[in-house]
């Protein structure tokens, strides 16, 4: 399995994904290997994530991006033009499968293969598309600005809470690679490094090793502040009654904040672009 995450932010976009592949049924024992490439550029304005059938999603990117003219497509136009490839390889491949498993159906289904495409217009407007093989690799249009796929409940859970459009792409690294590394936490089927990439209307680049390493080690940061930002200890009464809003709600007595103050111990060595004003 995997975890793919794309967040838009106000200076461009964030690719993420795991890099875990599991062989074997899912309900059961698998074998797994943390070497799995899931993450593309098509072109300097373009991404393509893969999850699914790893394999078969390597084989078709790579047939895809070989095809002339990749190069200057915007994302809508490339997203129009995988959706037709990848229909026509599957339908080559798989004439007598079911596009998707059905109790009236006897045939064998074909294998899951999902893809989001993301990136910018030749007008500079960015979009982010999720094509599944269930659906015959119909493109769906993310309006929302973020999309997701694979093991999806941890993240939707945790960008529904943390997502904020208004967010520029240094904040949405540091959340994208939060988001994967708790999925891997409570899920084994996502996991091995995160590979990661940035989009620009004029330019797209992968996020080398050293530099994730860096995000990921400034998130565990963020995750004891947030820990500890729940155990603080109350122990004024006026603070306690200040804590508790007049309609009965509780509300915090502080803003704990590990990235808005640079000054503050617990953001000492945090990358320069986590520091930006996300709060967790």
């Amino acid at each position: 399995m995997s975890l793919l995450v794309c967040l838009r932010g106000t200076d461009g976009l964030v690719l993420a994904t795991d890099s875990r592949g599991t062989f074997g049924d899912p309900r059961g024992v698998t074998a797994q290997n943390d070497q799995i490439k899931k993450l593309y550029l098509a072109n300097e304005r373009v991404g393509i994530l893969v999850a699914g059938a790893g394999d078969l999603g390597s084989t078709i990117v790579s047939g895809f991006s070989a095809l002339p003219d990749i190069a200057s497509l915007g994302v809508t136009e490339l997203t129009m033009a995988l959706h037709s490839y990848a229909r026509k390889q599957f339908t080559e491949w798989f004439e007598l499968f079911s596009i998707k498993p059905a109790a009236t159906d006897s045939r064998p289904a074909r294998p899951d293969l999902n893809f989001i495409v993301a990136g910018f217009g030749l007008d500079h407007e960015p979009k982010i598309y999720r094509m599944p093989s269930s659906l015959d690799f119909a493109p769906m249009l993310h309006n929302y600005g973020f999309g997701v796929d694979g093991v999806a409940q941890y993240a939707l859970y945790l960008l529904n809470r943390l997502y904020d459009p208004a967010s520029v792409m240094g904040d949405l690294e540091c959340l994208a690679a939060y988001i994967i590394a708790e999925t891997a936490s409570q899920d084994g089927k996502v996991g091995g490094a995160i590979q990661m990439a940035t989009i620009t209307p004029r330019h797209a680049q992968n996020l080398t090793v050293e530099a994730v390493r860096d995000i990921v080690l400034a998130n565990e940061k963020r995750s004891l502040a947030l820990k500890y930002s729940f155990l603080k200890k109350i122990e004024d009464k006026d603070e306690l009654v200040a804590a508790v809003a007049p309609n009965g709600a509780a509300h915090p007595v502080e803003q704990f904040s590990v990235v808005s103050d640079t000054s503050s111990t617990m953001s000492e060595g945090l990358p320069k672009d986590c520091v930006k004003g996300i709060q967790w």
